[in-house]
């Protein structure tokens, strides 16, 4: 997700269907996981049709959008670096003030909507990558995968992540606030919900932290890699042979790393610390390999005139990914919790997944629709007044250079 909207004249294609079809799998796996309360009361499936649910998210979906859309945001802060070069700039100030913007939206999005938020945490980790600024391309890959391996490792270890998980809390209040937490989202009363969910995003990763913010920075710096090459410019077409090397490589290591999940969707589980880690290493290069898949198969059909024109339905969603984001949080929570609708009551797995389909599919003709009339996004336009400090047009109508 790039931390800012650019110039409709300016815009590639390829990059708004990959935040597009990201968004869809983020959509999916919360559906599938975090919306439904499922982590709160792991179970077993029930029938066929939630079983299948359940391992296409395992196996296609979850955590997988996620890294793709963390390469984006290194490959958006390339792109800001690149323009700011362009144009004799800076890019400290203005770099902040998008952070800070970001920030302001990820606390909105957690305390009045919904705890899940990754805003907020890419507004916590985007400054380590000034701390990259003047290094080579080989010492970013290489503080790469020491930061989304190594991490990895280490929190495997029963030891460290306990160590860890008692700086911030105890089990027990741990335990005593994922109850208050299943309650509240189950209960009509949706200011206690509120209340609750602002301190359960602290908690959800009170023992993982440090890894999982070492695991963000590195995949934006494998972004950034890409987007400092300029592998995107022309929609990707000087590097395709790139873009294949990569594709059929993490399709060869995702394929090989399901096994892993053929052991959890069994119950298996690796017994031992040593296994345990295997098992945990083994995830996060499912991830990685995955996100290179998606990201460069796409960029793969995109070449192709009749592929361009079907994935650029999804296009306009990647344009406005901030309300795209947000807009899923407002009503899969009120279809969803007590406080609403109250679907979490009886919905299957099967039945989240048609319901991510369904939402996201209504979402691309309303972004379809909204960009026919304005330049923005709504949120994308309120980030872009905060950032500037000037409101900038809005409606393509009243504005000339949108015209041209």
């Amino acid at each position: 997700m790039e931390l800012g909207p650019v110039k409709p004249r300016e815009r590639l294609v390829s990059l708004d269907i990959l935040r597009g079809f990201a968004l869809l799998g983020v959509l999916l796996g919360n559906l599938a996981h975090l919306y439904s309360g499922t982590f709160l009361a792991p179970h077993k499936p029930e029938g066929a049709g939630d079983w299948a649910a359940r391992t296409i998210v395992w196996f296609l979906i979850q955590s997988k959008a996620q890294t793709l859309l963390t390469f984006l945001f290194g490959f958006g802060f390339a792109n800001q670096l690149l323009r700011a070069e362009e144009r004799g700039e800076r890019v400290g100030g203005l770099y902040t003030r998008r952070i800070l913007a970001l920030l302001g939206f990820g606390i909105a999005h957690v305390c009045l909507l919904w705890w899940g938020d990754v805003l907020w945490t890419y507004a916590v980790t985007a400054p380590f990558l000034l701390l990259f600024l003047r290094t080579s391309d080989r010492v970013r890959l290489i503080a790469a995968i020491v930061l989304i391996v190594v991490p990895t490792i280490l929190f495997a270890l029963p030891t460290v992540y306990d160590h860890v998980f008692s700086l911030a809390t105890t089990h027990e209040a741990m335990d005593a606030h994922r109850q208050a937490f299943a309650v509240a989202i189950h209960g009509s009363d949706h200011g206690a919900l509120l209340k609750i969910q602002a301190t359960w995003a602290p908690y959800w990763i009170a023992g993982s932290w440090p890894q999982y913010f070492a695991w963000l920075v590195g995949n934006y710096l494998l972004g950034y890699i890409v987007g400092r090459r300029r592998w995107f410019d022309r929609d990707g077409a000087d590097h395709l042979p790139a873009f294949r090397r990569l594709f059929w490589g993490g399709l060869g290591v995702g394929l090989a790393t399901w096994v892993v999940y053929v052991f959890q969707l069994r119950g298996m589980w690796f017994q031992s610390t040593f296994g345990g880690v295997l098992a945990e290493l083994i995830s996060t290069l499912d991830y990685v390999a995955f996100a290179f898949v998606y990201g460069c198969g796409l960029v793969l059909l995109v070449q192709r005139p009749g592929w361009k024109r079907v994935l650029a339905a999804i296009a306009p969603l990647g344009r406005m990914p901030l309300t795209t984001y947000m807009t899923q949080s407002v009503v899969s929570t009120f279809l969803i919790y007590g406080w609403g609708l109250g679907w979490i009551e009886w919905l299957s797995e099967l039945g989240y997944l048609g319901l991510g389909l369904a939402l996201f599919a209504i979402q691309i003709v309303v972004a379809q629709l909204w960009l026919r009339r304005f330049r923005y996004g709504p949120l994308e336009w309120l980030w872009r007044w905060a950032v500037y400090a000037k409101r900038p047009a809005f409606a393509i109508s009243r504005d000339p250079e949108a015209r041209r």
